[in-house]
């Protein structure tokens, strides 16, 4: 290929960027250098790889095909090191991650104990919500994502390690909280506190109801569980929570969870990756050591939940 490493690493970066100045700033080069290389490599190619339209930059069909080829060679690059420094013992490089809101309590500490063992390795963490991750799995920008409820319309592969059970909560003085084996359809009656879209236990919930033609009377939408367990305590309405989220207010009394039929919906939070996705050596072992039965990071995970909740209120 009529092309150096160097100019194609150049390229990457500005194809990443899709702006010269920006793609300078993190190659730590000049607009101009950045500019001559690409020149250069379009000049050893004999074809165009940019075109500017108005102020805009786009890729060249040419150019969409270099940025697939060099976004693997590059990761090739990154997986030989792993691979070299496993065969000597030790495992070293990066892992990029990210994570729904509700599992960012456990997770830090699932790759702090993933760190006593490779203390070689770096964290790229990013905490987002549902909507977000879902992009971020169609723009391949993890090597593992930790979801609850994962889309069926990806072909992913999914790891499950945590129960996420999801129960339907009301306040001690609800009518529902003297009831038992209440019909789901019984939910209908009375007013509902929804998490907002996006959300994982939503979007599951709302499958259930769906599929048992339920019709909610929804009265308030709030945007995380914190507030949805004030408004339920304030006897606002009953909600969904995960079971995780209302630990001490169950054991305290103060949130009391209702015994409708069917659940806890069993849930649980998942490692998630594309299926014909290649595993670095570093997020194959990240996923070897979450299922590991000898690490128990289900024990783990919970540990880590009940610590934060209870503390937390």
């Amino acid at each position: 290929m009529r092309a150096t490493l160097h100019q194609l690493k150049v390229f990457r970066q500005v194809a990443i960027s899709m702006n010269y100045t920006k793609a300078a700033d993190e190659l730590g080069l000049s607009q101009p250098a950045v500019s001559i290389q690409l020149k250069q490599l379009e000049t050893n190619l004999d074809i165009f790889l940019f075109e500017k339209i108005g102020k805009t930059l786009f890729l060249t069909p040419a150019g969409k095909e270099l940025r697939v080829f060099c976004d693997q060679l590059f990761i090739n690059f990154d997986n030989i090191d792993m691979t070299l420094s496993g065969l000597k013992g030790e495992l070293a490089g990066d892992l990029y991650l990210s994570a729904v809101t509700s599992a960012k309590y456990f997770t830090p500490h699932l790759l702090g104990a993933f760190h006593k063992r490779y203390p070689k390795v770096n964290f790229h963490l990013d905490i987002v919500n549902r909507e977000q991750i879902i992009q971020r799995l169609y723009d391949n920008k993890d090597d593992l994502v930790i979801m609850g409820l994962v889309p069926e319309t990806m072909a992913l592969a999914k790891h499950s390690f945590v129960d996420n059970p999801i129960i339907v909560i009301a306040s001690p003085q609800h009518p529902l909280t003297k009831k038992k084996n209440i019909p789901l359809s019984e939910l209908a009656e009375h007013a509902f506190i929804h998490r907002e879209q996006g959300s994982g236990t939503r979007k599951a919930f709302e499958q259930e109801i769906k599929a048992n033609h339920v019709q909610l009377k929804v009265n308030m939408t709030l945007g995380n569980s914190e507030t949805i367990k004030q408004a339920v305590m304030a006897d606002l309405g009953i909600s969904v929570v995960s079971r995780h989220s209302v630990t001490l207010e169950l054991a305290t009394g103060v949130l009391k969870e209702i015994d409708i039929e069917g659940f806890p919906l069993q849930k649980s939070w998942s490692l998630v990756h594309h299926e014909t996705k290649h595993l670095s050596p570093i997020a194959k072992a990240f996923v070897e050591f979450v299922l590991s039965p000898e690490e128990n990071v289900p024990a783990l995970c919970n540990r880590f939940l009940a610590h934060h909740f209870v503390k937390k209120t």
